[in-house]
């Protein structure tokens, strides 16, 4: 392969991966798959690397570098530190802090890992990060470190033989293939955004170098199935499926018979196409400006998706912004012809300066005087989330320290253990200030769901290993239980309403709703943990705006730019939601002679929820309420959810079975 031959086909190829990534982005039905525009980008640049690196006017790695950072920094940059301005009109403390990281990490090469460790459960929601796609060229600048020094070793141990290349490219492309199906199964965060479990696809494009070309046909039978092969990944892939492991396989695949060089055909004539072509060109400026932009208007539209109208309107504004970046930044840069070390010496510099401003964001904690100081309390899904664990308490039967609250736990008369997901960890504040005043002390045990063991399971992909925990934490308790008579308090919340949404299903095979399987996974429950005076309580789901409400309430009471929001919920959705299972659970608990609490009542009178207690904005998310409220509102939000039963009733005897 010569290295200045042009390829226009590859353009086109380029502009098929990156519109797929970006109407995917902006949510365009029928268009799930097209995340795998990022795995052809990957085929793609292997390609094209390697060919840099092996081809008849092979560069040192000096000029690699050289070309390397002035192909990728100068655009990328701009793009950091526009968003860095960006967010200071438009983000919320906790999250312009989040924004800093992530802008330091990705302007040094390694913001896959930043969002690799900082996207969980209770992180902020990916999909609201501005800076989120830049995970990808993380991986491709980890892949440069090392093909450079591989494909040297390679052709001085090869001398002009291609079968050693392809054998020692096609080893590293097996192992990091292995990695990542491994990784799919066990921990599939870390396949999605490792460098090793990605390397495979920049792999296949790099042995696409050395092997000779196809024969000349009439019709471009290859070209057509690969093509083919990308629409129906595109079309037939989800976000829900295991990835990047074996389904990654077809898009690399159909992209590696685009790649492989071939005569002219009617496939490389149509991915040469102008508008195709020229789309292409600005690819990379696509790429870097289409999710900021669009992340910054879902930011001003509190979180909600763009109307078909405003998606075009986005769109179109990416397209008019990646072709001034392309214009006036990508292309004046290229044809700059510095010695290569300069040009690393200054891209490292600007690297390094604006990685310098992110981290500056951070450690200010994202200049919390940018807002009011009604508003501090909401800054951060952290701070909102805080709530310093009163005391603490030894079970040995469960071999862990864990959180108590309520009266202490060394003079209490009841003591209970409160049950759950993290649905019961945001009640733990609220039973605290019952327990004190009624001298009952409680544990939070938060593992799983209670209904959720052996018999009666949930399939969780992204959590491998969550049946098995479920079981041992359900026998754990059941064993706990029966050996302390003195935990005459059992409190099983959870997040129910959530839980008929999900994959659940029973050991034995047997089919039902998700809402009778979760009731029966608590029928089953009921014996194994029942004793003479103990009190058994199930708290209800409690109605959540199934939305982010959050941001608006921030700033509404802050200094921010105004946003396009409510901090009204969507009541008759949160009332109908919880319906079915809240009465699964109450008929449960009617047939089984347990306490019911219901805060569907007390926080949804007449169907109409409250999202403030007091005048403090009561939730953290779309489910989960603030645990850092004030004592009043704490105590008048357990009154109004009907807590304060679960502790009265410790004192009653249990009812006669």
């Amino acid at each position: 392969m010569k290295s200045n031959d042009y390829r226009p086909d590859i353009d086109g190829l380029r502009a098929v991966a990156v519109i797929a990534v970006m109407l995917f982005h902006f949510g365009v039905p029928g268009l799930a798959g097209g995340f795998v525009g990022v795995d052809i980008f990957f085929v793609i640049s292997g390609y094209l690397i390697t060919g840099i690196l092996v081809g008849p006017k092979r560069l040192s790695v000096a000029e690699f570098y050289g070309r390397r950072v002035r192909r990728i920094l100068p655009a990328m940059l701009l793009v950091i530190a526009v968003s860095l301005i960006a967010g200071w009109f438009l983000l919320l403390p906790g999250d312009y802090d989040s924004l800093g990281k992530s802008a330091a990490y990705s302007s040094v090469g390694f913001g896959n890992y930043y969002f690799l460790w900082n996207t969980g459960y209770f992180d902020r929601e990916a999909a609201l990060q501005p800076l989120l796609h830049l995970w990808s060229l993380g991986v491709e600048e980890q892949f440069y470190l090392v093909w450079p020094a591989l494909m040297l070793a390679l052709s001085r141990i090869s001398r002009g033989r291609p079968t050693i290349a392809v054998v020692a490219i096609s080893l590293v492309a097996i192992v990091s293939f292995s990695t990542a199906v491994h990784l799919v199964a066990t921990d599939p965060k870390q396949a999605f955004y490792a460098p090793f479990s990605r390397a495979w696809e920049l792999a296949v494009g790099g042995i696409l170098v050395f092997v000779p070309l196809p024969r000349r046909s009439s019709v471009d039978w290859l070209g057509c199935l690969g093509l083919i092969i990308i629409v129906l990944s595109i079309l037939r892939l989800s976000p829900d499926d295991a990835f990047p492991g074996v389904n990654a396989l077809a898009p690399a695949f159909g992209a590696a018979l685009l790649v492989w060089r071939r005569s002219p055909s009617p496939v490389t004539a149509a991915l040469s196409f102008s508008p195709l072509r020229f789309t292409g060109k600005i690819s990379y400026s696509l790429y870097l400006w289409h999710w900021p932009i669009f992340v910054f208007f879902r930011q001003y539209a509190d979180g909600t998706l763009p109307t078909a109208i405003e998606t075009g309107t986005v769109f179109l504004f990416t397209f008019l912004a990646a072709t001034l970046s392309w214009r006036y930044i990508e292309e004046p840069v290229r044809r700059l012809q510095p010695m290569p070390l300069k040009a690393i010496t200054a891209g490292a510099a600007a690297a390094l300066m604006v990685a310098w401003s992110g981290n500056a964001i951070s450690q200010a904690g994202g200049f919390t005087s940018r807002v009011s100081d009604d508003a501090l309390a909401m800054r951060s899904l952290k701070v909102m989330w805080d709530w310093p664990c009163p005391q603490t308490v030894n079970i040995p039967e469960l071999r862990v320290t864990y959180c108590a609250f309520g009266a202490p736990w060394v003079t209490a008369k009841h003591h209970g253990i409160l049950w759950g997901d993290s649905h019961a960890d945001h009640l733990a504040p609220l039973i605290d200030v019952v327990g004190q005043l009624e001298d009952t002390a409680f544990f939070l045990y938060e593992p799983c769901p209670a209904a959720l063991g052996e018999r009666i399971y949930r399939n969780f992909p992204e959590a491998p290993n969550y049946k098995d925990r479920c079981a041992s934490s359900q026998k754990a308790a059941i064993n706990m239980l029966r050996l302390r008579p003195d935990v005459d308090v059992v409190v099983l919340a959870a997040a129910w309403s959530g839980l008929q949404f999900t994959d659940i299903v029973a050991a034995d095979g047997h089919q039902a709703d998700k809402v009778s399987l979760v009731r029966e996974g608590l029928q089953m429950l009921l014996p194994e943990i029942a004793a003479a005076n103990r009190r058994i309580t199930i708290v209800a789901p409690t109605p959540g705006p199934a939305e982010d409400l959050t941001s608006c309430a921030v700033n509404k009471e802050s200094n921010l730019l105004r946003r396009r929001c409510s901090t009204e919920m969507n009541s008759k959705w949160a009332t109908s939601v919880r319906r079915p299972i809240t009465s699964a659970l109450k008929s449960l608990a009617a047939e089984n002679n347990l306490s019911f609490v219901d805060p569907g009542p007390g926080m949804c009178p007449n169907d109409q929820c409250t999202t403030y207690v007091n005048g403090e904005f009561i939730y953290r998310d779309a489910s989960h309420l603030r645990r850092n409220l004030r004592t009043q509102t704490k105590e008048a939000l357990a009154k109004m959810i009907g807590l304060d039963a679960i502790a009265e009733r410790a004192k009653q005897p249990a009812p006669a079975s």
